[in-house]
Parts: structure tokens; C-alpha cells; sequence
């Protein structure tokens, strides 16, 4: 009987044990998650930063994410070379915009071309796919947060555009609804870089 009260004593003790190691190792799980989630909610912070910087850096030169136009120096021919005939405009003559639309998380993309035939303005749609990433993950706050408040804001229809400045050359517009249902958050539609100079 004795034998039988330390094996139950025992077995009461080893079963207490794995109890208290698998409330310490969900603990201690449930900690790395809160850390990791944490850590993945700053890393993507970071990455919208990041890219909003990048936007920024590639506007003071004329450009915008995914292409290789320059905003007042690219004719519109090289796009047609590259990308074929717009889906939108190609056949308009004077000041007029193309528009592509890549398809399948590829992107869509607008031009404000001059009667020379150059391109003056560069608009990036990101994709409507995957809002996760890209243009479409912007909001007006991120990019204040990202680059102070801009110098101007602009209103034309239904959208708020925040204006910047990266260079004497060129603007760098983020492009939005004005007003948004209560509760929503206005996402950015688009963004673009227009090269005053070049719009003749």
C-alpha cells in the first residue's frame, strides 16, 4: 500500500509538473507572439516609411515606383515601345493622358503627354489586387508621418491631394478621397509626379 501511495504521489507530481511546464510554455508562447506581432506591426511601419522615403527620392528626380520615365524628358514613344498602344488616350492629339493598365497585380499607370509628344506628368495606381503593399497602402496620415505636412492641399472633385515639393523641377502629388465613410480611413489612389515646366 505504501508502494502504491508513492507511485500515486509521484505520478500526482510528474502530472503537476507538465501542468505547470505547459501553462509556462503557453505563457511564454503567448509572449513571443505578442513580441512578434508587435515586432511585425513596427517592421511593416517601417517599410511604409521606407517606401514613402523611397516615393520621395525618386520624385526629385522625375521619377515614380515601377517605371523608368522621367516626368518633362521621356517621350511617350519609348512607353508605346515598351509596353504597346494605351489602354486609354492613345489616339488623342494635343495636351491628353494614356493610360495602362498591366493587369494581375502588375500595376495601372497614367500619362499627361504634351502635343511634343513628351511626357509631363506620371501617375501610379499601384494594383487593386493587393492592398497590403504599395500605393494603395498609403494613407494621408503615413505619409505625414513620413514626410511632415505638406506645403499645400489641394482639392479638384472628389479627391484631397497632398503637394510636395523634391526638387525645383518637379511635384510629387498623393492622391485621395476628400471625405470617407465614418469609421473608414482614406487610403491614397495614387500617386504622381508632374513636371510643371513640361506641360506646354
Amino acid at each position: 500500500m505504501l508502494n502504491k501511495s508513492k507511485q500515486s504521489y509521484k505520478l500526482a507530481a510528474k502530472l503537476a509538473l507538465t501542468g505547470l511546464l505547459a501553462v509556462s510554455s503557453m505563457t511564454a508562447l503567448s509572449h513571443s507572439n505578442v513580441h512578434a506581432a508587435a515586432a511585425s506591426a513596427s517592421a511593416g511601419k517601417n517599410a511604409q516609411n521606407d517606401y514613402i522615403k523611397s516615393i520621395y527620392k525618386l520624385a526629385s528626380e522625375g521619377k515614380i515606383p515601377g517605371l523608368n520615365a522621367i516626368a518633362g524628358k521621356t517621350p511617350i514613344s519609348a512607353v508605346h515601345y515598351k509596353w504597346g498602344e494605351p489602354d486609354v488616350g492613345g489616339d488623342l492629339k494635343g495636351n491628353h493622358y494614356e493610360g495602362y493598365n498591366l493587369g494581375m497585380g502588375k500595376g495601372e499607370y497614367s500619362f499627361g503627354v504634351n502635343k511634343s509628344g513628351v511626357i509631363y506628368d506620371l501617375r501610379n495606381f499601384g494594383t487593386s489586387i493587393d492592398r497590403t503593399g504599395g500605393v494603395k497602402s498609403l494613407t494621408f496620415a503615413s505619409v505625414i508621418k513620413s514626410l511632415g505636412t505638406p506645403k499645400e492641399v489641394r482639392f479638384t472633385g472628389k479627391d484631397k491631394i497632398y503637394v510636395y515639393h523634391p526638387s525645383k523641377a518637379y511635384e510629387l502629388k498623393f492622391v485621395g478621397p476628400s471625405k470617407v465613410a465614418k469609421g473608414k480611413i482614406a487610403h491614397i489612389d495614387h500617386i504622381n509626379v508632374y513636371a510643371g515646366k513640361a506641360n506646354t
